[in-house]
């Protein structure tokens, strides 16, 4: 029998070196300056560089003074089909770097298609850390910074907006969110009218730019802040999770409870009354509200008495 004269992982190093690599690289969210030199060295060896807008890349790499590479728009509306073309370009060996317009690719941006795609083809994935809106806002909000929920952009309309809202005034932590300027005011109005006024808020405007704000108030402040002064600028919305509001204002924790126990109490007399049993009512209403079985079985005996 013949024997290789290679080593396996000889063989696997070659393998690998016959194909490309995928590089998530982090752009500005306002400063250019806060292009890392690893950054600039990567967007300046690849062999393509997929971006948002390239008109937006080709600034940046003007400014940062870097070799104009071939670019190829990769964004939201073409994120599929152009997925499907990277992928060709890295088995044949091509090395590319996924920039979005600014911060980092594929979180509220594109990337999430072609990442899942490329590993899927045993091919190499490297993310650089880098500017991030959502992170940068927190770390200065002054709210909770131990856990977090990252929520990003919230949908316009419809159900499914009424559904990410609902998600995101329950979260116990301190939840991030993104959001245009045309749409701060309704975001907040919203966030008010589903009782949630209160809770504490920090809004950074134009992060890294020359005209950063940091705003912090409550809910309500900041909508009556926004009736004087019109928003301006992409914002990130740093909101107080529940542990912490309710921590600072243990009667608000208390209405709370109450309310959602009367909210419960409709709903299992609501289920008696169509002559449901109360195992089924288990099988309903704790998915739906998260309480225990013996809360259901305790209000059910209350509205039998």
């Amino acid at each position: 029998m013949a024997y290789s004269s290679e080593q396996p992982e000889t063989k696997k190093e070659r393998a690998k070196a016959e194909i490309g690599r995928l590089y998530l690289v982090p752009t500005p969210i306002g400063n250019l300056r806060d292009l890392s030199a690893r950054a600039g060295e990567v967007l300046a060896e690849a062999d393509l560089v997929a971006c948002e807008d390239t008109r937006v890349t080709s600034r940046l790499l003007a400014a940062a003074g870097l070799p104009f590479q071939e670019l190829i728009s990769y964004h939201s509306h073409n994120e599929k089909s152009r997925s499907n073309l990277l992928l060709e370009h890295l088995l044949q060996g091509e090395n590319i770097a996924l920039v979005s317009d600014a911060g980092m690719p594929a979180i509220s941006d594109p990337g999430e298609v072609v990442v899942r795609a490329a590993l899927g083809e045993g091919i190499e994935v490297c993310a650089l850390p880098g500017p991030n809106a959502g992170l940068t806002a927190l770390s200065a909000s002054g709210l909770s910074t131990r856990y977090f929920y990252f929520e990003g952009f919230i949908p316009s309309a419809g159900a499914e907006r009424s559904e990410r809202l609902a998600i995101v005034i329950k979260r116990p932590e301190t939840s991030i969110i993104y959001e245009a300027p045309h749409r701060l005011e309704k975001t907040l109005q919203d966030l008010s009218s589903l009782g949630i006024g209160a809770r504490r808020l920090c809004l950074g405007r134009e992060l890294t730019k020359t005209y950063e704000t940091y705003m912090r108030f409550t809910v309500d402040e900041a909508i009556a802040d926004l009736a004087e002064k019109p928003a301006r600028g992409e914002y990130v919305l740093i909101l107080e999770g529940c542990d912490e509001y309710f921590a600072r204002l243990p009667e608000a924790a208390e209405a709370d409870q109450a309310a959602k126990r009367a909210e419960l109490k409709a709903a299992v007399a609501s289920l008696k009354d169509a002559g449901l049993s109360r195992k089924t009512m288990v099988q309903i209403l704790i998915p739906l509200y998260g309480c225990r079985k013996n809360e259901i079985y305790t209000l059910a005996d209350e509205l039998e008495n």
